[in-house]
C-alpha cells in the first residue's frame, strides 16, 4: 500500500484517524489501534510479506533478549549480521526470485539499531516482543523511512501531549502534493530523456541536463513528500519522527548537502558505521578508509550494479577532497559553493537514476556533447514543460523571508489555508484519476 493510493487516502487514513482521535487517551486502544493499523498496511503487500515480518521481529526481539542477559561484542556483531541477512540476500543473492518484504532496508535498518543500541544500554528497561513488531512494521516509515530509533518509537507510544491536528494535517496534504502534483509531473520529463537515452534515442545536450535535472527535483519532491508525509501521520499519533530534509539544495558543499538530505540514513551510518570504525578521530590515512567503507557500504545499499558503487564512489572522492584540501573551502564560497555543489550533486544522479552502468555511460557522455549527441536544438516536447520545471526550482530557492513578511496578516492566512485545501484536492484528484506512480525510496 502506498501513501498517495486512492485507497489510504479515502478508504483508510480519515477512519483511522477519526478512531484514534477518539482513543488518544487510552494507551491500550492506541496501542491495538497501531497494530491494527500496520497488520492492515503490511498486509496489503503480500500475506507471505506479513509472515516473514512477524517471524522476523520474534527472531530480533530474541536477539535483543539475549543481548540484556548477557552483554557481549561478538554475539552483538554476530546478531547484527544476522538481521542483515534477508537484505542482503533479497539484493544480492536473487532473492527477488522469492518475494520482497515491503520496507525490508529500512526495517533491516531499525533491526540493527534495536540490537546495537540495547548493547550499548541505550534502552532502558525490557523490550516486549509486540513493542519489537510495532516498532519494525511502524506503517507511516516503514515503507521509506525516516529511519527511527526504538527509544524514539517508545516515547511516541507514551506520549499524552496534546495533539495538533491542524499543523499534522498541513504537512500530510504538503507532502501529498510534493508527490503528486510536482515529483510524479517531473518524472515525466526524466524519464523521457533518460528511458529515451536507454533505447538508443540521442537528444539535444540542453535537453539531457534538463533531464536530469528534471530527476534531480524529482527525486527530491518524491522523497521529502513521503517523508513529510509520514511526519505528519504520525504527529497525528503523538510521535515526534525526526526531520528526514532540511533544503539539501541550498547546500554550499558536499558536506553540508550530507548534513541536509536524508538526514536519518545519515545519522545511522554515522552512529552504526562510522563512529564505530573510529570516525574521525584516528589518523589520516585510517580516517579515509573509514570514509571510503561508509560509502562503499551506501552506494551498494542501493543497488547491486556498479553504477551505484559509482555513486557512492563519487561523494566518497568529494567529501575526501573538501575534508584534506582546506583550499576548495576557501575557493567555493558563497554562490560558487551553491554551483560546485550542484553541478556535482546532479552529476551523481545520474547513475543513481541510471541503475545500469551502460545507460549511466551514455548519458553522461551526451551531457557533454559526446557519443553523438543530438544536436543544440531543445526536443518540442520538452519546451511544454519548461514553466512547470521553472516553477519547481524556484520551489528549491529560500522564501522564508517573503513568507515571514505576510505570515500574520489575515488575508494571507485565509489565502494560504484555501490554497492548501484547494492544491490537496487537486492531489485527491490527480491520484484518483492517474495511475500509480510508486515512491522511488520504496525500491530501495
Amino acid at each position: 500500500m502506498s501513501f498517495t493510493s486512492g485507497l489510504f487516502l479515502i478508504g483508510i487514513l480519515p477512519w483511522f484517524m477519526a478512531m484514534f482521535f477518539l482513543l488518544r487517551r487510552k494507551d491500550i486502544a492506541k496501542t491495538i489501534m497501531i497494530f491494527l493499523m500496520n497488520c492492515i498496511f503490511y498486509i496489503w503487500g503480500g500475506t507471505n510479506a506479513f509472515v516473514f515480518l512477524c517471524v522476523y521481529s520474534l527472531i530480533i526481539w530474541f536477539f535483543t533478549t539475549l543481548i540484556r542477559v548477557a552483554r557481549n561484542r561478538v554475539s552483538t556483531v554476530c546478531f547484527s549480521i544476522a538481521a542483515a541477512g534477508p537484505l542482503l540476500f533479497v539484493k544480492y543473492f536473487n532473492g527477488t526470485g522469492f518475494f520482497v518484504p515491503l520496507g525490508i532496508s529500512f526495517f533491516t535498518f531499525q533491526a540493527i539499531s534495536l540490537i546495537v543500541d540495547m548493547y550499548h544500554k541505550k534502552i532502558t528497561g525490557e523490550v516486549s516482543l509486540p513493542e519489537v513488531f510495532l516498532y519494525l512494521s511502524f506503517f507511516p516509515t516503514v515503507t521509506s523511512g525516516p529511519i527511527i530509533r526504538f527509544e524514539e518509537f517508545k516515547n511516541g507510544l507514551s506520549n499524552k501531549r496534546a495533539y495538533d491536528f491542524g499543523k499534522s494535517f498541513e504537512r500530510i496534504a504538503t507532502g501529498l502534493c510534493k508527490k503528486v502534483l510536482i515529483a510524479d509531473k517531473l518524472g515525466l520529463l526524466a524519464d523521457y530523456y533518460f528511458n529515451g537515452t536507454a533505447i538508443g534515442n540521442h537528444y539535444s545536450v540542453i535537453g539531457l541536463w534538463i533531464g536530469s535535472i528534471a530527476y534531480t527535483l524529482q527525486l527530491y519532491f518524491d522523497f521529502s513528500g513521503y517523508s513529510d508525509m509520514a511526519i505528519g501521520i504520525g504527529s497525528m499519533m503523538g510521535f515526534e519522527i525526526r526531520e528526514n530534509f532540511n533544503k539539501p539544495y541550498r547546500a554550499a558543499s558536499i558536506s553540508e548537502f550530507w548534513k541536509r538530505w536524508h538526514i536519518s540514513l545519515t545519522a545511522w551510518f554515522r552512529d552504526y558505521i562510522y563512529i564505530p570504525l573510529g570516525g574521525n578521530r584516528c589518523g589520516k590515512g585510517r580516517h579515509i578508509f573509514n570514509m571510503f567503507v561508509v560509502w562503499l557500504i551506501t552506494g551498494a545499499w542501493h543497488g547491486a550494479d556498479l553504477s551505484f558503487i559509482i555513486w557512492g564512489m563519487g561523494y566518497f572522492i568529494l567529501l575526501t577532497l573538501e575534508k584534506y584540501i582546506p583550499a576548495i573551502n576557501k575557493t567555493l564560497k558563497g554562490f560558487a559553493g551553491h554551483l560546485y555543489t550542484l553541478f556535482f550533486v546532479n552529476l551523481l544522479w545520474v547513475p543513481f537514476r541510471a541503475a545500469d552502468l551502460k545507460l549511466t555511460g551514455l548519458y553522461l557522455k551526451g551531457l557533454f556533447g559526446l557519443g553523438g549527441a543530438g544536436g543544440v536544438i531543445l526536443e518540442t516536447r520538452t519546451i511544454r514543460f519548461l514553466p512547470f520545471f521553472a516553477l519547481a526550482i524556484l520551489l528549491c530557492f529560500p522564501l522564508e523571508k517573503l513568507y515571514n513578511r505576510f505570515s500574520d496578516k489575515k488575508v494571507f492566512v485565509l489565502l494560504r489555508n484555501g490554497m492548501i485545501v484547494l492544491f490537496t484536492l487537486l492531489a485527491i484528484c490527480a491520484v484518483v484519476n492517474a495511475t500509480y506512480a510508486p515512491y522511488i525510496y520504496g525500491n530501495f
